[in-house]
């Protein structure tokens, strides 16, 4: 059957059958919230998935990442040209690479560093993930080459639920549609395929810290 029957019969069906889409709510969250304050909601379930959450302010924010950087054992650096940290005035042995190159430029290189450092452009509350969208400062294989992760998130960006997230997603692109490339991040990149045993980093970071300013 070609495309043109198969829309003229949707046409047809429609016009005898009419679905009403007046008083028709757009999203009902029927999530049920441990705390009211959507901070502490947040970090107690993105704690649950496995993320380490730090609560930062953005005068000790440098001191914040350094502390996990050491802590995850890190010696290279990844680093997104968006994120809100003058990545010069961290201290530390770490080589610190910005992410200012195509894929197929950085081929090499990328895949011998250890940690990447992004920025978060939401946090979902009553799921506890992050939601980035990929652009050209701060491209996709960030988030997901590096066996560890950490992700800087804006404490006033964190949202109720999914529905609210998306919509500020949708409003990093000019024209309102959804971006091209989007991620819900949860933590950990895990999987039990095999005997049903979790595996950890199996197709992302093995570690994932956020940290909140």
């Amino acid at each position: 059957m070609s495309k043109t029957e198969i829309l003229k019969r949707v046409q047809n069906a429609l016009g005898k059958n009419h679905i009403p889409k007046d008083n028709i709510p757009y999203f009902k969250d029927i999530l049920k919230y441990e705390n009211v304050d959507l901070i502490e909601e947040y970090k107690r379930l993105q704690s649950n998935n496995r993320a380490k959450v730090l609560l930062s302010e953005k005068q000790s924010l440098g001191d914040d990442i350094q502390g996990i950087l050491e802590e995850m054992g890190s010696k290279k650096i990844l680093y997104s040209l968006d994120i809100p940290f003058d990545i010069s005035t961290l201290g530390g042995g770490f080589e610190k690479i910005a992410y200012d190159k195509d894929v197929e430029t950085m081929r090499s290189e990328l895949f011998g560093i250890d940690t990447s450092i992004i920025k978060a452009v939401c946090g979902v509350a009553n799921l506890g993930i992050i939601g980035i969208v990929s652009t050209p400062s701060s491209p996709r294989l960030a988030s997901l080459i590096t066996p560890n992760c950490l992700i800087l998130l804006d404490k006033n960006n964190i949202v109720s639920n999914l529905f609210e997230g998306t919509e500020i997603l949708k409003k990093q692109s000019k024209n309102g549609v959804l971006p091209t490339n989007m991620l819900f991040i949860a933590g950990p990149s895990r999987t039990a395929d095999i005997e049903l045993q979790t595996v950890f980093g199996v197709h992302g970071p093995q570690n994932v810290a956020v940290i909140l300013y």
